[in-house]
């Protein structure tokens, strides 16, 4: 048994929702619950037309959204799903009948298109961030029992680097498993915005990080030119 949560916004843009719609309807013992932020294209039609579950909320971040989408999950194992990912069929077949000796864990990441940094950027993602510190992004995929996720008080509501804080939470309650099936990321903001360029911009998101600079401030900067997350209101020019 599984709930999958999918905090969702603007989601047509980049085609995923559909993908995920059509390949998670026929598995057994799932449900699929979207927590949507205010999209304004036909997102909350796509979710409609699915046997997806729509919670419509004004929360701002992913994380609230998230968030609200665990407290109206009704199975105890919760896969905390990117909207822009999507996991192997055998991957979530497999999650829905994981032993519940295995407390939380990820998927694998994989991004959409081959290219060396890219490339380099997932293998460290499993094997280094993930393998040795027990940090995973959203785009691999966290999962983690319903109960163990209210024991450590849920994601914490920051704008970014909410994936990074949960799994912070979740290591001090033990180790997580990686599964090897794949989470296949879309590398649209890289596509976007220049690999190089994203790629750097993503370093000094991680420095700014470690130094607690704000969470709003760095999201605005993440978000910057394509706002896939959390869209913030235009600031207005007063004369």
């Amino acid at each position: 048994m599984l709930s999958i949560i999918i905090p969702t916004l603007n989601e047509s843009q980049t085609g995923y929702l559909p993908k995920i719609f059509d390949a998670y309807h026929e598995v057994p013992g799932i449900e699929i619950i979207c927590v949507d932020g205010g999209s304004t294209d036909n997102t909350i039609s796509l979710i409609k037309q699915s046997t997806a579950r729509l919670i419509a909320t004004d929360v701002s971040s992913r994380a609230g959204r998230l968030n609200a989408g665990i407290a109206q999950s009704k199975f105890e194992m919760v896969l905390l799903h990117h909207p822009r990912s999507l996991v192997d069929i055998e991957g979530i077949m497999a999650l829905a009948n994981l032993s519940t000796d295995n407390r939380w864990g990820a998927f694998t990441h994989q991004f959409s298109i081959s290219h060396p940094l890219l490339d380099f950027t997932s293998w460290y993602s499993n094997y280094i961030r993930g393998g040795l510190r027990s940090i995973y992004y959203l785009d691999h995929c966290i999962f983690a029992q319903k109960q163990l996720l209210l024991d450590v008080g849920l994601l914490p509501d920051i704008d970014i680097f909410e994936d990074t804080e949960i799994c912070l939470r979740l290591k001090k309650q033990g180790k997580p498993i990686r599964l090897p099936f794949i989470s296949q990321t879309s590398a649209v903001r890289f596509q976007v915005q220049g690999i190089y360029q994203q790629a750097l911009k993503n370093q000094y998101l991680k420095w700014l990080y470690y130094f607690n600079r704000s969470d709003t401030k760095m999201n605005r900067l993440y978000e910057k030119g394509l706002e896939l997350n959390t869209k913030y209101e235009k600031k207005k020019n007063h004369k």
